[in-house]
């Protein structure tokens, strides 16, 4: 019997827009990648736009990470999920439960940390309420801020095997009144897969509070690269703070799908 209510032709998902359909993972081999970075302090001087405000530093080697909050109250109904890359630059990842101001130390070894996020809260609490940071020896690698729930960094390297395809950009910095100030943006890549690895700078644009770029053509890093999207100021009287989302899709270089929609 009718309700009278005529059903979306995506319910089924037999046809809509082909980036939601990503989304819902129902195209093979496709995995959608959303990296949200803030920088609260960006000066003159370039760094990706994350919790520490500083320039960020990669591990040589694979090794354990220390996990700590700031907070008895991440206790040990707390938890985080580790999402990074071993040593040879192959995914992995674990729940790691917190003991609030005493540090734990992961079962996997990283070279690679591409973030980390709340996966459950500790006793009567909602969200994290400690700064959560993700550490080897004294350098800090993930950081989560008191009551964010995850990481957020412009930082990204790509799994061993896949090719990340670049699809879009939106940065929003804080204001900047005077046409004396301005800031830079560049997107720093060190390629991993050849030796010696090499280094390069994708872009550089100077923008004042805005900077949106949309790709006709995704443009794709290699596997086992290192991706940074760097901030400076133009001056150094001038701090500021920086938000930043990038989008692209993660594809494996060996994809043997031929068949159409299978």
């Amino acid at each position: 019997m009718s309700n009278g209510i005529v059903a979306s032709v995506t319910r089924a998902g037999t046809y809509e827009p082909f980036n939601l359909q990503v989304s819902r993972n129902q195209i093979s081999g496709h995995t959608p990648i959303q990296i949200f970075g803030y920088g609260s302090s960006v000066t003159n001087s370039y760094i990706p736009a994350w919790e520490a405000n500083t320039a960020y530093t990669y591990l040589s080697t694979a090794q354990q990470m220390t996990v700590v909050s700031t907070s008895a109250s991440d206790n040990t109904s707390a938890s985080i999920v580790i999402n990074g890359l071993d040593s040879n630059f192959n995914p992995i990842s674990e729940t790691l439960f917190l003991n609030g101001t005493t540090a734990v130390t992961s079962v996997n070894s990283y070279l690679r940390i591409n973030g980390i996020n709340l996966a459950s809260v500790g006793t009567g609490q909602t969200t994290n309420v400690g700064i959560i940071t993700c550490k080897y020896s004294s350098t800090t690698y993930a950081e989560i801020l008191a009551g964010a729930g995850k990481s957020q960094m412009s930082i990204y390297s790509v799994p061993n095997g896949y090719t990340f395809y670049f699809v879009d950009i939106n940065i929003q910095a804080g204001n900047v009144y005077t046409s004396s100030y301005y800031l830079n943006y560049r997107a720093q890549v060190t390629n991993n897969s050849v030796s010696p690895s090499i280094t390069s700078t994708v872009l550089t644009t100077p923008f004042v509070e805005t900077f949106i770029a949309i790709k006709q053509f995704p443009f794709g890093f290699a596997s086992k690269s290192d991706i940074q999207w760097q901030f400076e100021t133009s001056n150094s009287a001038l701090t500021v703070p920086v938000g930043v989302i990038v989008e692209g899709v993660l594809i494996p270089n060996n994809n043997s799908v031929t068949g159409v929609g299978t």
